[in-house]
This record gives structure tokens, C-alpha cells and sequence, in this order.
């Protein structure tokens, strides 16, 4: 497998504090790098930054970045394969790269461990262990959290449907009932109270969408629909039968009669031309018959005079008259039969109403065509009755005489349309029915229209809760079912976390395949600490780290302060914890080490010196510091600067314990003053003076008050008071920064000092430790080469002004 080394860093353009950065020339990496930087020095920055870059690689779409992440940081690394000397240029998209890169930090533990509580695990004291797992069970968390709104939102949904359909399906039982009460009575079985409900209503209106022309078929007169909807079918009518009427085919023997000869009689004269005569004297005949004397003038009827008589009315002249009065009562029965007709046609009131109006037109048109009828039998009549009565002479009739029947089609065809009506009562109930029906569904059908859009948009809106509860299901489903990183076993965690942490207290069991129990003690183990919890990560980080856990080629390490301030007897199984995993076992292709505890910075570094006398250890040391370039008359910028650690025999020196580093870094701050110094050159100088200087104090209190551990303004007082003839100026200045910048009092011991007063006090705090101790003092500055005389200033002459 190849081990892949980042050699050196060529730029960083844009992350945080890191502005057009590059480091020193003279800073090109090894397998093993220890970087010492305190706080505010752009050492956890960096780490940072590694670590987004490694973050990235392992994300499956590409990252989305802003103006000031690792995406567009700019980043430029120079890397080699193995040990070869042919560097390869790195960016910050390289993913093969980055996938191998695995950082431990502050983020990391974050990201890694999870307890079931904000405070500590309780009540069972359940940790979860792996970024996997931790970010399935943080997503998890907020899943669940989000399902449960989202089912109160589907409950709500389906509450509202319930209402607005039972609003909608009250409406169609309303309507439903309008439709009943309208056709109370009806025969048509559909309508029926029993058998027609809201269902009836919703298939119209189902008509109605689908073909919106059904709308016209509504009722326009509603009451008369619904007359026709519920009446009774009417009577049948029926007409008169009426005899064979005579006609025009009848003027040719009414023509023959008035023409006639009698060629048989002998006419008397004073009588045959006389009608009224000649009626007269023939009805006289037959009252004569038995007489003598005429009963008219009482002379005699002779023989002779009888016999004139009975020449003039002989036989053929009867027969002609017996023909006419025939016929004259043919005509007059024709004509009685169509009067008899007229009189006996039904009233108005026999007939559907809509027929009431043709019956009316056809009676009057058949009593006008009567009326003619009958005039022209009267005038033909009245013809024959004068030929009758005076047979010798020759009538004609009238040339426009025509002699029509009335017609009785009209008022046939009204009786066969109520009949056709009566005959079709059912079928025209039932649409007049169906328009009445209609009418009051067209009446609801806009509000039905409203009505079912709101449903269908509360449906539409319950469907997209469903689907969104389904894929938050699945998704939880998903997160459940999903695989952990590779994890320490129990046994294995308590063995660790006892050796890092010195004490066996807490104890590990399994709990299910993805969590473990914390015990203190025996009890759920609550509210840990800093340090413990950082112990648990790291040896999570290390174990994920193994040969065996590594799939691809070897990894490459950055630990970033493994060890907090806070938890500081954890410091030494921490650092022999690492050194075992990643040194003593060099699997891994290449570890940087980044502390900000001066303490582990020192060990590593005796420890690599040593490792390289007796076997090739391939290290280099660095530090990282704050430096400040001015940008305006009180601006300044901060810039990191990453240099070597020289591992001469004076740089040695500072190495003998943390107090020799500090008493150095400080003394040198002030002694090493330059009277031209410019404003950034003072910044860059003091700016974690403060710090450094009041755990150098600490120290040297320590020493000199060992009961007052821990109590560094108690300590101090004591030391102070117990000094005789101590300037009032070094008191003040001493008092002043005590109360400024005393840890256990509330004070930013990282506040920097005012420029103007930077020097003046911090030499106070050597005159002060002079005074009390002036051996130990001279002894430091002889051992860390520092003028005694540049540090402590003439003590004479020290005057109260910069307090």
C-alpha cells in the first residue's frame, strides 16, 4: 500500500485568520509533526481546516460552500508518496486525497459522541458512539420530532375532511328532500320519500360535471312541472260519431230534380204557374175526396173539374214530388247531423291544458264551416220545395254553390293528442319529474362546485401529509437500520478509558448493537467531563483508525489538543495512549500532533529526540504563534505564523519543564524590548504574555506556598504581605494585575496587556519574585541566558507611573 505525506503547505488563500497565507520556508512536514500553539494562534483553525477538506471528500454530492469554508479556502498542499522527494501539488477537490485524511478535534468529538440528555446521559446513561451513528441518532431525533407535527397536521387535515364532507353530503340530503316535497305524490318511483336520498343528488351532479349542458334541462315553469309530475292521467275524450254528411256529389240529383219535365199531365194553366196555388189545390184534393160541394167556395165539385184535377197532379208529377221531399229530408237529416255533432263536441275542460286552445280553434272552425253547411241545405231545400210546388217549371242552382261537410279533422287530431298524452302520462310525469329535479340540483350545483374544491384541496393537502409522513417513515426506517462506524467493544473501552484517565470508575456495557451504558460506581454515570469525554472519543478515533478499520491505503492523522486545559492529569495516558497507536505502530503514513499544553509539547519532543537516537524517527517540531501587521492607526491584523521548534542546546533548555518555557518566554518578552519597537511589534510580542504569565506566576507560587494550591490570589497576598520594604509601585502594579487577570476570580487571563503598560507590570512580577526569592530569580536567568539586570530593571528607582 502507498503512504502518501503532506510535505509542505503552499498557500491558503482564503479560511478564517488564514488570509494569503504561507508558512515559513523553511516548514516541511515529516511522518511524525508536533505543532505547539496557544490559544488564539490559528493551531485548532488549522485543524479545522483539514478536517472540512476530509469532510468533503466523504460527502456524496458535491459540498455546498460559502464565502468562508474549506470549499473556497483556496487551500494548496504539496504532498509525496513514501518517502520520495518528488512533491505532487493537493487542492482542496483532490477526494482520493482527502478521503484518507482523519482528523480529531473538538468537532469531532461533537460529531462522535451523543447522549441521550444536553447535560450527560441519563436516566440510563446511554452514549452513542460514531459519527455514523451520531448523526443518524441527531437526524433521528429531529425526524421523529418533526413526524409527530406532521401527524398532528394529517390529523387536522383528516378532521377537516370530515367536517367539509359532512357539510357537502348535509347539503345533498337537503336538496334531496327539496326534490321529495316537490314531487310529493308523484307515481314516478324514483321520486319516492323512500328511495330517493343524497345519492340521487350526487349522480346529477355528477351529470353535471361531466356535460355541463345538462344544466339547460331544468325547469322553466316549475310549477307546471310539477303538476304534471304528480296529477293523474285525464279521461279519454271521445267525439260524436257523425253520419255520411251529403255533399257537393248530391247538387247533380238536386240539378236533375230542379229540371225535370212532367211530360205525363195536363196543366192547368191558372195553376201551374202559380206554386202556391198549385200546393194549395193539392193538398185540397185530398180533402175532397168524399165531397161534392168545395169547402172553400161550397159550389159543386163536378165530375169534369175533378178530372182537370187529377190530369194536372197525375202520376209522374207525385213521383217528382215525391222524389224532392226525399231528398229535402235527406238534407235536412245531413244537416240536423252535423248540427247534432257541433253541439255534442267535448267542453274545454276535457282536454290537458295545453290542448284547451286547439279544441277552442277547432270547435269554432267546424261551427263557422256548420254555419255555411247549413245555409247552403236551406237555399237547396228552398229550391226543391219550389219545384215541388211548382213542378212545370225549370229552377237552376246557384253556380257557386259548393256544398261542404264541416271537417272534423281538427278536432280529431286534438282528441287523438290527449289521448297520445294520456297514453304517454307516465313517461311525461317522469321528465317533468327529472326537470323539477334538475331545477334544484342547477340551484345547489355552484355551491356544490365550492364545496367540493374545498375537499378536494383539504384531500390534496392530506395526500401530501401522507406522502410526507411516508418518506419521514422510511427515512427513520432507513436511519434505524443503519451500520456503525467500527467501535471499540465495552471491555475494551473501560480498559482504555481506565488507563487514560488513571482511575477505573467508569465502567461500559453494551446496550442493544449501537449504544453502550455509562456506570460510575455502579450508578447511571452523569454529566462527565471535558476530559472524559474526550478520553471516550479519542479512543474511538483510535480504534477507527486501526490497520484493521482502514479500508484503502493508510491513513493520514491530525489530533488537535487531545488534552483540555481543564482536564489536565489525563495528560500523561493521553500522550502514551497516541504515542502506543500511532508511533510505536507505524502503520499510519504520516501524524501531526497539535497542542496547545506546553506540558504534552515537551514530553513528545524528549520523547522523539530519544526514539531518534536509537532507531530513524522522522520528526520535526513546530510552533505556531500570532503575529500582528498593521492595517491602519489602530488597526491590526492577526496572522498566524507556523515556524521551526530548533532543537539546539539553548532551545533545550526551555525545555526542562514548563516553568523553564514560560520564565523564558516572559523574561524574554521584557528584556528583549527594543526601544524602536513599532506597535505590531509589541502586539506580536505581548499579545499571550498575560496568559503565559500568570501560569509562570502559578508555578513560582506554588513553590513558595504549597498549601495554597489552587488559591492563586490568596497565594499571592501571602507571598506579598510576607515581603518587607516592597516598593509601593511593584505592589500596585502586582495588585492591579492580579485582580485583572486572576483566573479563579472571573479574569480573561487572554486579555492582552495595554501596550503603554505591557513592560512596566510584567517586570513588576520578576521584582516581585526577586524580592521574595533573588537566588532562584538569578538562578533562571543564569540557566536560560537572560540579562538578570534587563529583566529586573534599577529596583531603586522604579516609580509608580503606568498603573
Amino acid at each position: 500500500m502507498t503512504k502518501t505525506l503532506i510535505r509542505k503547505v503552499e498557500r491558503i488563500k482564503n479560511y478564517r485568520i488564514f488570509q494569503n497565507w504561507k508558512p515559513d520556508g523553511s516548514v516541511e512536514f515529516a511522518r511524525v509533526n508536533l505543532i505547539y500553539g496557544q490559544n488564539g494562534s490559528g493551531k485548532s483553525t488549522f485543524a479545522s481546516l483539514l478536517s472540512a477538506c476530509a469532510a468533503n471528500a466523504t460527502t456524496k454530492f458535491e459540498p455546498q460552500s460559502d464565502s468562508n469554508d474549506a470549499t473556497n479556502s483556496g487551500l494548496q498542499l504539496l504532498a509525496a508518496h513514501d518517502a520520495g522527494k518528488s512533491f505532487f501539488q493537493v487542492g482542496v477537490d483532490n477526494r482520493d486525497f482527502w478521503g484518507r485524511v482523519r482528523v480529531f478535534n473538538k468537532d469531532f468529538v461533537h460529531r462522535n459522541l451523543r447522549f441521550e440528555e444536553a447535560d450527560g446521559p441519563q436516566p440510563e446513561a446511554l452514549l452513542t458512539i460514531g459519527e455514523r451513528l451520531t448523526d443518524a441518532e441527531k437526524r433521528l431525533a429531529t425526524l421523529r420530532q418533526t413526524l409527530a407535527s406532521e401527524r398532528e397536521k394529517l390529523n387536522n387535515c383528516e378532521t377537516d375532511i370530515r367536517l367539509k364532507n359532512r357539510a357537502l353530503e348535509g347539503r345533498k340530503t337537503e336538496v334531496a328532500k327539496l326534490v321529495v316535497e316537490s314531487l310529493n305524490g308523484t307515481r314516478v318511483a324514483t321520486y319516492a320519500p323512500r328511495s330517493y336520498t343524497k345519492k340521487n343528488i350526487a349522480r346529477r351532479l355528477a351529470e353535471f360535471d361531466g356535460n355541463p349542458e345538462a344544466l339547460n334541462h331544468a325547469s322553466v315553469d316549475l310549477a307546471a312541472d310539477i303538476a304534471a309530475a304528480t296529477g293523474k292521467a285525464m279521461s279519454s275524450v271521445q267525439l260524436e260519431s257523425r253520419n255520411s254528411l251529403l255533399e257537393r256529389d248530391i247538387l247533380d240529383t238536386v240539378h236533375s230534380l230542379l229540371t225535370a219535365s212532367i211530360f205525363d199531365s195536363t196543366p192547368i194553366d191558372e195553376i201551374a204557374g202559380n206554386a202556391a196555388r198549385s200546393e194549395w189545390v193539392q193538398q185540397g184534393l185530398a180533402l175532397h175526396d168524399d165531397l161534392k160541394e168545395c169547402l172553400f167556395c161550397g159550389q159543386e165539385l163536378t165530375q169534369e173539374r175533378r178530372d182537370a184535377l187529377s190530369a194536372h197532379f197525375d202520376e209522374s208529377l207525385k213521383r217528382l214530388q215525391s222524389n224532392i221531399d226525399d231528398l229535402v229530408k235527406q238534407l235536412k237529416s245531413s244537416a240536423q247531423s252535423s248540427e247534432t255533432y257541433l253541439n255534442n263536441i267535448p267542453t274545454d275542460t276535457a282536454v290537458y291544458s295545453n290542448l284547451k286552445a286547439d279544441l277552442q280553434e277547432a270547435r269554432q272552425n267546424y261551427k263557422y264551416e256548420h254555419a255555411a253547411y247549413n245555409a247552403e241545405i236551406n237555399s237547396i231545400v228552398n229550391l226543391l220545395l219550389e219545384k215541388r210546388n211548382n213542378p212545370f217549371d225549370t229552377i237552376l242552382l246557384a253556380p257557386d254553390l259548393t256544398l261542404r261537410a264541416p271537417s272534423i279533422n281538427a278536432l280529431t287530431s286534438v282528441v287523438n293528442k290527449h289521448q297520445a298524452k294520456i297514453d304517454r302520462h307516465d313517461v311525461e310525469a317522469a321528465e317533468a319529474a327529472k326537470r323539477v329535479e334538475h331545477f334544484h340540483a342547477r340551484n345547489f350545483f355552484d355551491e356544490y362546485e365550492r364545496l367540493k374544491a374545498e375537499l378536494e384541496k383539504q384531500k390534496a393537502a392530506r395526500d401530501h401529509q401522507k406522502t410526507t409522513i411516508e418518506n419521514l417513515e422510511q427515512e427513520i426506517a432507513t436511519l434505524e437500520s443503519v451500520d456503525g462506524d467500527p467501535v471499540p467493544g465495552a471491555e475494551e473501552l473501560t480498559r482504555g478509558l481506565s488507563g487514560l484517565l488513571g482511575r477505573d470508575e467508569l465502567r461500559f456495557s453494551a446496550h442493544g448493537s449501537k449504544h453502550y451504558v455509562i456506570e460510575r460506581a455502579g450508578a447511571p454515570a452523569t454529566h462527565l467531563s471535558e476530559g472524559e469525554q474526550t478520553a471516550i472519543a479519542l479512543l474511538y478515533f483510535l480504534s477507527s483508525v486501526r490497520e484493521d478499520k482502514i479500508v484503502g491505503d493508510p491513513p493520514i492523522i491530525i489530533i488537535d489538543d487531545p488534552v483540555s486545559s481543564l482536564d489536565n492529569e489525563i495528560l500523561f495516558g493521553v500522550s502514551a495512549h497516541i504515542w502506543s497507536e500511532l508511533v510505536v505502530n507505524s502503520y499510519v503514513s504520516q501524524l501531526f500532533l497539535m497542542t496547545h499544553s506546553f506540558e504534552l509539547f515537551r514530553q513528545w519532543l524528549i520523547q522523539l529526540e530519544s526514539r531518534q537516537q536509537h532507531e530513524d524517527c522522522d520528526f520535526a517540531a513546530y510552533q505556531m504563534t500570532p503575529t500582528y501587521a498593521q492595517r491602519g492607526p489602530d488597526e491590526f491584523r492577526r496572522t498566524p505564523r507556523l515556524s521551526r521548534w530548533e532543537t539546539d542546546k539553548n532551545r533545550t533548555k526551555v525545555l526542562r519543564s514548563e516553568y523553564h518555557f514560560l520564565f523564558s518566554k516572559v523574561a524574554h518578552a521584557v528584556a528583549d524590548r527594543q526601544e524602536n519597537e513599532t506597535q505590531a511589534d509589541q502586539m506580536m510580542e505581548l499579545a499571550l504574555i498575560p496568559n503565559a504569565a500568570r501560569r509562570m506566576l502559578e508555578g513560582f507560587l506554588s513553590f513558595r506556598c504549597p498549601g495554597k494550591m489552587g488559591s492563586f490570589h490568596v497565594a499571592l497576598e501571602e507571598v506579598m504581605n510576607g515581603v518587607n520594604n516592597l516598593d509601593s509601585s511593584v505592589r500596585t502594579r502586582v495588585e492591579k494585575y492580579l485582580h485583572t487577570y486572576s483566573h479563579f476570580d472571573g479574569g480573561n487571563i487572554s486579555q492582552p496587556l495595554r501596550l503603554n503598560e505591557a513592560t512596566t507590570v510584567l517586570r513588576s512580577l520578576f521584582q516581585l519574585m526577586d524580592r521574595v526569592d533573588h537566588d532562584h530569580v538569578s538562578s533562571m536567568c543564569k540557566a536560560l541566558d537572560i540579562e538578570e539586570h534587563r529583566l529586573l530593571g534599577n529596583l531603586t528607582t522604579a516609580s509608580p507611573e503606568g498603573h
